[in-house]
C-alpha cells in the first residue's frame, strides 16, 4: 500500500473507531479514487450505506467488489465478498465469483471451508463437491470442509455418504456441536443411542448455558428420542431451548403487534387473482410455518413436467428492497412501513420474475418455497397478481411440537423455544391466514398437511386445479425427484410419503399439556 493510500486507511479506521461514519466514508472515498481496484472501502462503503437504509447504494458497492475480485484474479477477501452477495440474494454472482477463482491459490484455499460453504448454499452442489475435492488435495483433512461435504451430499440424496464424513468430521473434531447435532438429524444411530455418550462426553467441553451447548443438548434429544428415552430426551430438548431463546430474546408481544399489522392489510382491485400475463410464468408460492410439509409439497410439485422449483428464494424480499431502496426485513420484522407506500409494486414485481428467470428456465410454472413468504402474502399479490400461493397447515400439536425440537440456523423462528411463544406465533399465524382466504381467497389455497399424506390424490388434484395445471400420473412419487433439497427435512424427503409423523407429539403428551391448553383455548376463542 502507498504511503497516500496508508494514510487514508488509518484515517479512516480512526473515523469509524470514533463513530465518524461520515468522514470515515470520505476517507474510503479517497483510497478508491487513487487505487479504485479495492476490495475492502467498497466492503465498508456497502455497510455504511445498509445503516444509512440505502439498499440500492449498499447493492452496488458490493457488486463492485466482486468486479475488482474478477479482474484482479486474486482470491483475498473473496469470502467476505460472497458473504456480502448472499446477504442480496446474489447467488449467481456468489458462483460465478468463486468458480472463476484459481482454487490452488494459496489465499483461495485458506477459505476453503467458507467458499465451499457458500457454493452449496447457492445450490452448486456438483461444483460444491468438486472445489471440496481439489481444496483436499491442498490442505490437511480438516473438521469444517468434511462437515461441508456431508451436508452437500445430503442435498443429494446421497445420504449413506454424507453419514461417513459427518462420522469423519467428528473424528477430527470430536466435539463439534454442529456436526453433532446435524448427524443426529440426519440419520438415526445403529444401534439406538450409540451416539449418546460422545455427545454427552462433547457437553463438558463447551462453557455451560452456551450456543455450543444448545446444539449439543438439541443433538442429545434426537438420540434419546430415537431410544424410546422421552424424559431424558426432553429434559435435553427444555435446556437445549432455554439457552436458544434467552440468546434470541423474543418478544411474543412485539410480535403480536406486527401480526396484527400484517392482517390490516387489503389488497386493491388491480391486485386481484389474474390469469398469467403473456410470457410470464406463473409463480406458485409454497408458505407455512415450517415443519409443516412445504418441502413435502414442493417436491411433489416438481414431479410436473410443466413446473420448475427454485428452492427455498429470498428473492422476493430482495426485489421489495430494490424498488424501495429500503433493507426490507420480511413482513414479520419489517418496521418500517412507511418505506414502502410509494413503491412501484409492478416493478417489484417484474425484479422478481427476472431475479428467478435464470432458475425457473422459461418454464411456465415456478415454485418458491420459503416459508418466510408468508408474511409477505399481501406484498406477494400487489406485486405479482397472478401468483398463487399454498399455505401448508398441520394439527396445531404436531406443529407446534415440530418447531420446538428444530434447532434453526441464524436465529431464524425465534418463537420456537418455548410453549407460550409458540402457542401465540400459532394464534397469531391463523388470525393471518383466515384474512388472506377472506381478502383472496382465489389467490390463497390452505393444504392440509394430513390429507396430503393419507389422501394425496384427491388433496393433490385440488392444488393442481386451484394452480391451473393439469393432472400427470407419478407425482407422489417423491423419491423420483432428484433435484437437491438443502432444507431440515433433506434427508427425510428422499423416502416415499408416509403418515408416521402425525400424533408425534404424544410421546410427550405429559410434557406439552400447557401448550395444548393455550392452543384448545385459542381455538376455541377463534371458533
Amino acid at each position: 500500500m502507498n504511503e497516500a493510500l496508508s494514510a487514508h486507511w488509518k484515517e479512516a479506521r480512526r473515523h469509524e473507531a470514533a463513530g465518524d461514519i461520515a468522514a470515515a466514508k470520505d476517507a474510503y472515498q479517497a483510497m478508491l479514487a487513487i487505487e479504485p481496484m479495492q476490495v475492502v472501502p467498497l466492503l465498508r462503503l456497502s455497510r455504511f450505506a445498509q445503516v444509512a437504509d440505502q439498499y440500492v447504494a449498499a447493492h452496488a458497492y458490493a457488486m463492485r467488489a466482486g468486479q475488482v475480485i474478477s479482474a484482479t484474479r486474486t482470491g483475498k477477501d473473496v469470502g467476505f465478498v460472497t458473504l456480502r452477495l448472499l446477504s442480496f440474494a446474489e447467488d449467481a454472482e456468489v458462483a460465478r465469483l468463486i468458480l472463476s477463482l484459481d482454487w490452488t491459490d494459496p489465499e483461495v484455499l485458506k477459505q476453503a471451508p467458507v467458499l465451499a460453504q457458500h457454493l452449496w448454499l447457492v445450490g452448486k452442489h456438483a461444483e460444491a463437491l468438486e472445489f471440496l475435492t481439489q481444496a483436499g488435495k491442498k490442505v490437511r483433512p480438516n473438521a469444517l470442509l468434511s462437515h461441508t461435504r456431508a451436508n452437500v451430499l445430503r442435498s443429494l440424496g446421497r445420504l449413506r455418504e454424507a453419514t461417513e464424513h459427518y462420522e469423519y468430521a467428528l473424528q477430527l473434531s470430536p466435539h463439534d456441536p454442529h456436526v453433532h447435532r446435524t448427524l443426529a438429524y440426519h440419520q438415526a444411530a445403529r444401534p439406538a443411542g450409540s451416539r449418546v455418550q460422545r455427545i454427552s462426553v462433547a457437553l463438558t467441553h463447551h462453557p455451560s448455558g452456551s450456543l455450543e451447548q444448545a446444539h449439543l443438548l438439541h443433538a442429545l434429544f434426537k438420540e434419546l428420542d430415537d431410544l424410546g428415552e422421552t424424559q431424558g430426551a426432553w429434559n435435553a430438548l427444555q435446556e437445549g431451548a432455554t439457552i436458544v431463546r434467552h440468546k434470541l430474546r423474543h418478544d411474543r408481544q412485539v410480535e403480536a403487534r406486527q401480526f396484527e399489522r400484517l392482517s390490516q392489510q387489503d389488497l386493491p382491485a388491480s391486485a386481484s387473482r389474474a390469469d398469467a400475463l403473456e410470457g410470464q410464468p406463473t409463480p406458485i408460492f409454497i408458505v407455512g410455518m415450517p415443519r409443516t410439509g412445504t418441502t413435502l409439497l414442493d417436491r411433489i410439485l416438481g414431479n410436473h413436467p410443466d413446473v420448475v422449483s427454485v428452492g427455498e428464494r429470498n428473492d422476493f424480499d430482495a426485489a421489495i428492497s430494490e424498488a424501495s431502496d429500503h433493507f426490507y426485513r420480511g413482513g414479520l420484522q419489517e418496521s418500517k412501513w412507511e418505506k414502502l407506500q410509494d413503491v412501484d409494486y409492478a416493478m417489484a414485481g417484474q425484479l422478481y420474475v427476472d431475479r428467478v428467470a435464470p432458475l425457473s428456465g422459461g418454464s411456465r410454472f415456478f415454485v418458491d418455497k420459503n416459508p418466510q413468504n408468508f408474511f409477505n402474502i399481501g406484498l406477494i399479490l400487489r406485486a405479482l397478481p397472478h401468483a398463487r400461493v399454498l399455505c401448508l397447515q398441520r394439527d396445531p400439536m404436531d406443529a407446534c411440537f415440530s418447531n420446538l425440537k428444530e434447532m434453526f440456523e441464524g436465529g431464524a423462528y425465534p418463537y420456537s423455544y418455548a410453549l407460550e411463544d409458540l402457542a401465540a406465533h400459532h394464534r397469531g399465524f391463523t388470525a393471518l391466514l383466515r384474512h388472506w382466504r377472506s381478502v383472496a381467497p382465489d389467490s390463497v389455497h390452505v393444504v392440509r398437511y394430513e390429507a396430503l399424506v393419507r389422501e394425496g390424490s384427491d388433496t393433490l388434484n385440488e392444488v393442481l386445479e386451484f394452480c391451473g395445471l393439469e393432472p400427470v400420473p407419478g407425482m407422489l412419487d417423491i423419491t423420483a425427484n432428484s433435484a437437491p433439497v438443502s432444507t431440515a427435512s433433506s434427508s427425510q424427503v428422499r423416502s416415499p410419503i408416509h403418515d408416521r409423523s402425525i400424533g408425534g407429539w404424544k410421546r410427550y403428551a405429559a410434557q406439552l399439556e400447557p401448550l395444548r391448553i393455550l392452543l384448545e383455548s385459542d381455538a376455541a376463542t377463534s371458533a
